[in-house]
């Protein structure tokens, strides 16, 4: 009699748990933060900014080039090495890395290889931009569940680790 009295009560109450397969699941994830194309290949000569996440750094002729990541290129006049003056800065959104050929800096912008005449480096001069020269920033920089990136969004400028409904990639 017991067992059946358990069996009954047990059936009455799993009987009234609806598991719904398509409800979406939470789980802690990374989130891109896009930026569109055209705000991110906006590039241009700008006043000095303050330096405040620097990356590479190039040396030519009396002026030191400071890569700001995600940013641009700071331009110090470095006549005087004990006192390098912050003259202008180079606006380019979604930069990561810099290298210096000549009177030629080479830079990525976002995915593109943007080509910077500095001839004069209080007004440069883009001179070619190579579209999709990178790849695309389609993973977060640590592996776990991700929001798949989807590049009609914009230009991926970064990652947040948050709480996502339902990711779909993993890596």
């Amino acid at each position: 009699m017991n067992r059946i009295l358990i069996f009954i009560t047990s059936f009455i109450a799993f009987s009234c748990i609806k598991v719904d397969e398509t409800s979406p699941v939470n789980t802690l994830g990374y989130k891109p933060i896009y930026r569109s194309y055209q705000s991110i290949r906006k590039i241009e000569s700008m006043n000095h900014q303050k330096l405040k996440t620097p990356g590479k750094i190039y040396t030519k002729d009396n002026y030191l080039y400071i890569n700001e990541i995600g940013e641009g290129i700071h331009i110090y006049d470095n006549a005087d090495k004990t006192k390098p003056v912050n003259i202008s800065f180079i606006s380019i959104p979604a930069n990561k890395d810099i290298s210096i050929i000549g009177d030629i800096l080479y830079a990525d912008n976002g995915d593109d290889l943007v080509v910077i005449n500095i001839t004069n480096p209080l007004a440069v001069k883009l001179e070619k931009r190579v579209s999709k020269a990178f790849p695309y920033p389609s993973y977060p920089p640590l592996n776990g569940t991700f929001e798949c990136a989807d590049s009609t969004k914009g230009y991926i400028i970064d990652w947040i680790y948050t709480e996502l409904t339902d990711p779909k990639c993993f890596r």
